[in-house]
């Protein structure tokens, strides 16, 4: 388990973990804050005061909402593996102002769960060396809900967000029109369903994820400007840097000198 990030402006991680082999709440609970877990493997039941009760499988994703009275655990003698974050914030409470998150609907999906599991142990595992970026992490965390989210609305809808997210992330040289007309869809209505869930509009989002990236290799050490400039394909460090500045408010120099270095663990003797 580790503790709070830091700059939290739009809201922080409190806290996240994993529980393998874990036996549930084991009775209500009420938190002050939000939550959201990621069932790994096995299956249970959820249970809150609105009268929700959902089956949950591997993949189920919870949304735990403040105030709300909720339990969920494996069958009694069972166990499940969960991973878990505890948030807050004005992000946070945006998304429920805008339906993203909805008391109604506190049970998604995030299948197939080898896919979306990398994703969750980037907020969930310990950062050695020092904390990470609140916004970094915020990013991350409003993708996972936002497609547990649709997941929960239709379940065969989130594959082609899926499928689009992961071709904005690892295709740099494939275009937007290029994005939609791989998972079938016309440019615009793409551009609209995709900004819909996901709250920015496919550019942004693609662009989002690469400063994601840079402000890893920043904070990780061991990378110039200059290299991470040519490694996220931007053309110049001129360019790379003014654009991280738009998004982050501030050049990455100055980025790289307010975070803690993050260094590998030194190996076991």
């Amino acid at each position: 388990m580790r503790g709070a990030t830091a700059d939290a402006s739009l809201g922080r991680v409190l806290f996240a973990g994993a529980i393998p082999d874990g036996a549930g709440l084991g009775g209500p609970r009420t938190l002050d804050v939000y939550a959201f877990v990621f069932l790994v493997s096995g299956e249970g039941r959820y249970r809150d005061a609105r009268g929700t009760q959902r089956r949950l499988t591997a993949g189920s994703t919870i949304t735990v909402f403040p105030g709300l009275e909720h339990n969920y655990g494996p069958e009694p003698g069972e166990r499940w593996t969960e991973r878990y974050v505890l948030f807050d914030g004005p992000l946070p409470r945006l998304l429920e102002k805008q339906g993203v998150l909805d008391r109604s609907r506190p049970v998604g999906m995030l299948r197939p769960v080898d896919t979306w599991l990398p994703a969750m142990e980037a907020i969930t595992d310990p950062v050695p060396g020092g904390t990470r970026s609140a916004f970094l992490e915020l990013s991350r965390l409003q993708t996972l809900l936002a497609a547990a989210s649709l997941e929960a609305d239709v379940p065969s809808a989130s594959s082609w967000f899926h499928d689009a997210c992961l071709l904005l992330a690892r295709e740099p040289g494939l275009d937007l029109h290029g994005v939609a007309a791989s998972i079938g869809m016309p440019y615009e209505r793409f551009r609209k369903r995709f900004t819909a869930i996901a709250g920015e509009s496919p550019g942004r989002w693609r662009m989002r994820r690469r400063m994601d990236e840079a402000a890893r290799l920043l904070q990780q050490g061991g990378w110039t400007i200059r290299e991470i400039a040519r490694h996220l394909g931007f053309s110049d460090e001129f360019a790379f840097s003014r654009r991280f500045k738009d998004v982050f408010g501030v050049p990455p120099s100055t980025f790289r000198a307010s975070l803690p270095q993050v260094r590998a663990s030194p190996e076991p003797d």
